[in-house]
């Protein structure tokens, strides 16, 4: 199974096993990033093709990492929201560096991953700013309720 597949097939598991209580739901798209330690230095994949579904606390997409290999995310979160803000955590796993902290490696390994998120929220499309890692990106939320 590739790994995009398999996201898409872990977003549809996690729905479907939550209780039929209301819970937020949304979709995040995108992916716009700066390495702000050593994005003048190398020359890292910007732009990430983020694909992920948020159901309440649960988040699980695709996305091309900063060396362009095919990564997949699963994640659990909290957020808060302020006025038309919304700030979150999500931690949890992914599937697609060689290495957890750069490129070493022959192949695609399982590594943790925490990344904080921004977002005004005062629309169903809500722009945000992800940090995860040293890479600052720029992505979409659309809250589908």
């Amino acid at each position: 199974m590739k790994p995009k597949h398999l996201c898409w097939a872990l977003a549809a598991l996690l729905i479907s096993s939550c209780q039929p209580t209301y819970a937020e739901t949304a979709i995040h798209l995108g992916g716009y990033s700066y390495h702000v330690a050593t994005g003048h230095k190398v020359d890292y994949n910007d732009w990430h093709q983020l694909a992920a579904v948020e159901y309440g606390p649960y988040m699980a997409g695709h996305f091309k990492n900063s060396y362009g290999r095919d990564t997949t995310i699963a994640a659990y979160g909290w957020s808060k929201q302020w006025g038309d803000f919304r700030g979150s955590i999500h931690v949890g796993a992914m599937h697609g560096y060689r290495s957890c902290y750069g490129d070493e490696g022959e192949t695609a390994r399982i590594c943790p991953v925490a990344f904080p998120a921004l977002y005004w929220t005062k629309y169903r499309v809500q722009p945000g700013v992800i940090v995860f890692g040293e890479a600052v990106a720029a992505t979409v939320r659309v809250a589908l309720y």
